[in-house]
């Protein structure tokens, strides 16, 4: 695999173990009927997010430098 698929493969994975992060901690609201996310109101919901985000990256579930983990969760919370 060359080095730009991996990348791209790496960024997409990193996605959506943020994006589940973001629904488990009530960042997003997952409406399981139309698979559609929607954005959460609570603030308190968006910081524990950025937190369990970063504690998954320290314990290794999470592959990427900080600044791409930071991207991709920032990406994800604000569409």
């Amino acid at each position: 695999m060359s080095i730009v698929k991996r990348h791209l493969a790496e960024s997409e994975v990193r996605m959506v173990l943020v994006e589940e992060i973001c629904i488990d901690t009530g960042a997003l609201v997952l409406d399981t009927k139309t698979e559609e996310v929607y954005f959460s109101a609570d603030d308190d919901a968006y910081k524990n997010a950025f937190v369990a985000v970063f504690q998954a990256w320290a314990k290794g579930t999470i592959k990427g430098t900080a600044e791409q983990v930071f991207e991709a969760t920032k990406s994800v919370l604000e569409g």
